[in-house]
């Protein structure tokens, strides 16, 4: 029975590595990258010991189709259930999803999950919340993990030198 739930969604048989590996390669012109967690180990003196290197393991789709998944996931958070995780001054797209757990006792148990990914037009950072069993009177993916997704990404994205753009039309202020 689980099996055949996981094809729309009552339950998940991918780990949460693979599953935001996947929406980066959406988001990348259609690139499968290889995932790594360390990319680089420096030495006390600040001597680069040893550094990762962006690998692209192969091409899952289309680049014109990896365009209109952008402006698909962008209008999620524009217009959609993901407007919770929208960061002003940053092109952001997203997805919401909530899974029914089925190898949990509780009949109502719920995985509540967002990736949000920015910025679009040249992404850098994807990030994937999941709430194992949310105690909140929603399991709602866009309203419950949407917010922290923005708020890792309001940090984040000027750690890394992206600065916020002019507010683009749309865009709105959560």
């Amino acid at each position: 029975m689980e099996l055949a739930s996981c094809s729309f969604g009552q339950s998940s048989k991918v780990s949460y590595l693979q599953m935001i590996t996947a929406v980066a390669a959406i988001v990348n012109g259609g690139r499968l990258m290889q995932p790594y967690v360390v990319q680089r180990i420096t030495a006390p003196d600040g001597t680069v010991l040893r550094e990762v290197e962006p690998t692209v393991k192969r091409q899952v789709i289309q680049e014109e189709t990896s365009a209109t998944m952008c402006d698909l996931i962008e209008d999620v958070i524009t217009d959609g259930t993901g407007q919770k995780a929208a960061v002003p001054g940053y092109r952001v797209g997203g997805k919401s999803g909530t899974s029914q757990k089925l190898d949990s006792d509780n009949e109502g148990a719920r995985i509540s999950s967002f990736v949000a990914v920015a910025p679009l037009d040249q992404p850098r950072l994807a990030v994937l919340v999941c709430l194992d069993e949310p105690h909140s009177w929603t399991t709602s993916g866009g309203t419950l993990s949407g917010p922290v997704c923005a708020e890792v990404l309001k940090k984040a994205l000027p750690y890394l030198g992206i600065e916020p753009q002019v507010e683009s039309a749309g865009q709105s202020d959560s």
